[in-house]
This record gives structure tokens, sequence and C-alpha cells, in this order.
């Protein structure tokens, strides 16, 4: 979906990078049909636990977002569901309040194919789908719609089939690179710090995790800077006990290294040979290898045969791009 964003913003010169153009967010939520799963929800409902990253549509819909429109495809599968939610929507507000514009556009192109987490492995043995300690790393400098496919893979990589009452100790432990290492990046005037980048992640994750805002907001965050190193470290703890950590990276292993219940690492394509160091930096501890999950890197092979078309698309998935842009904006 992030790519499909990519290509329709791509062919209409759409911004997706930038606090006053289109800051894109796909959420997901179950199968609104599926009796067992929606009973399942309800029931995590009651019990005040975020549903996080697989909502149910009953909660999409009676969350507190302030949507001006909802939109469909013109077909009709996709039109029972877009009169479900508004349906439901109703259900949640008053009539009068909250109207929503609702509109439907002929599909002009196929979706991109489904994929589950476990496609996304590298290793030719397929990892188990869901871990309990899940790790990723990145600058996330100018956090882009690569950034968030990657986060967003990221959180489905973990357990989620959780019940009510469970004490099963879950955490999201995201790597972000330190302010030094990052001082010969080009147009480094632009570039954000740590705590900028920091802040954007955290957002990020948890309005992905929990739909309702007012929530999300409403959860602190824990600081801590380690004493002699002056490692930085951000947490929060979700209604449903899972904790995220945001740590400061000195070097290419991070947390993989100091943690060793941390049993997956999720990355792209192009830090492919830093997985396979850190499993060697861990062998050397025994530790048990981390199962390594590799998200298909987002490019402009579909694009149009336009070169400003396929130039765009790049351009959206590129944190130096974006300094470029803002030191020209600036210039």
């Amino acid at each position: 979906m992030y790519k499909l964003v990519c290509l329709v913003c791509a062919e209409n010169s759409v911004d997706v990078q930038y606090g006053n153009d289109v800051d894109v967010r796909i959420l997901l939520f179950e199968d609104p049909y599926n009796e067992g799963r929606a009973n399942d929800t309800t029931q995590m409902v009651q019990h005040g636990l975020s549903i996080g990253p697989i909502a149910s549509l009953r909660r999409l819909a009676g969350c507190s977002r302030s949507w001006q429109r909802v939109c469909s495809m013109d077909d009709e599968s996709s039109d029972s569901l877009l009169q479900l939610f508004l349906k439901l929507r109703n259900e949640a507000f008053d009539h009068n309040k909250g109207q929503i514009l609702n509109k439907r556009f002929a599909s002009k192109r196929s979706s991109p194919a489904s994929t589950d987490a476990t496609s996304l492995a590298t290793n030719k043995e397929v990892p188990r789908a869901h871990h309990d300690a899940v790790a990723v790393g990145g600058t996330f400098d100018h956090l882009h719609v690569g950034h968030k496919l990657l986060l967003s893979m990221t959180a489905l990589v973990l357990n989620n089939n959780i019940t009510p009452g469970s004490k099963v100790n879950r955490s999201l432990t995201v790597g972000i690179t330190g302010d030094k290492l990052l001082e010969n990046k080009r147009f480094s005037e632009q570039l954000q710090d740590w705590h900028q980048r920091q802040t954007a992640v955290e957002s990020f994750l948890l309005a992905f995790f929990i739909v309702d805002e007012p929530i999300w907001r409403s959860l602190a965050s824990k600081f801590e800077e380690k004493e002699g190193c002056h490692q930085r470290i951000v947490s929060n703890v979700l209604p449903s006990d899972l904790a995220i950590k945001y740590v400061e990276i000195f070097d290419a292993f991070g947390p993989t290294i100091t943690d060793e219940s941390i049993s997956a690492l999720v990355l792209s394509g192009e830090t492919r040979a830093g997985g396979k160091a850190v499993n060697e930096k861990r062998a050397e501890k025994q530790w048990t290898a981390l199962d390594i999950f590799e998200v298909d890197v987002l490019d402009s092979a579909d694009a149009t045969n336009s070169d400003h078309a396929t130039n765009d698309f790049q351009n959206k998935l590129s944190s130096t791009e974006i300094r470029r842009r803002l030191v020209n904006r600036l210039a």
C-alpha cells in the first residue's frame, strides 16, 4: 500500500514529506465479517487494551479521529465495507456531528499483492512469524514512507495474538542513530537531531498501535541517560503491556548484542549485511541467532515511463533528498 501511495503521489506531483503536505498513515483492521476474531477484539476493548497493530473496524470507526472524508474503490465488496464503516461511525457518534463526506473511486490499478510477515524473511528456512521481542534500527531522519513501511512491518512481526490478562513480556526496540555518527551526512544543516527523530518515530508507532489519539497522546514517556556513554533511551508502556523502547545507538549493532531477549531483527535489503554481522556477534556470546526479516525495498519499477515520476518516486524515499529540498527552499 505504501508503494501504491508513492506511485500515485509521484504521478500527480503530490509531496508526502513536509509539514504542509500529505502525511500518509496506513492503518490495518481485521476482517469485520470474521465473528471469531470480532469477539476476541470486543473482549480486548472491554479490558482497556490497545489492539494494534490490527484494530477492529468498530474500534476504528468509533475512535475520536476527526476524519472529513472517507473514500473507497468502486466495487461491490468495497462499497459493502464502506457502508459498514459509516454505519458503525453513526452508531458511535451523534448523526449531526463529525459528518463524513464519502466518495468512491473507480479502480485503475491493481493493489500490490498482500504479504504476511513470514514472506519477508531473507534466510532459506522461514522463521517463526511472531516474536515477543523485536528490534529495528535506522537513522529515521525526516520520517518518510520507507521508514513507515519498515516500522509497520516490525510491528507485525511482534506476537500480537495476546489474550486479556496474559503476562507475556513483549517489547519493540527501535535503535536510532546518534547525532555524532551523522555529522558527515550531506546537507547536514537540515538534519534532525536525535530527539526530533525519536519523537517522530514514537508518534508514528503509538498512533499505529493505538487507534484513539487521546489515549496514545496521554501515555507517559520515560527518559533515561546511561552514565559514561550518555546513551539516551525513551520508553513507553502501552495498555496491552507492550514496551516500546527508543535507544540511541553508536554502532551498527545497538541493543541486538546487549539484550539477549531480542529474538528477531527487521531490516531493509540495503542493510542485509548488518543482520549477518549481528548474528556473528551474538554467536561469540553463545546467544541464540536472531530471526532476520527483510522488508522489500520500495522502488520505482512500476512507475510510469515519465522520468519525472520515476525520480519523484525515489525522492520520496530519501532523507538526503528531503534535506536537499529543504536547503533549496531556504536558499
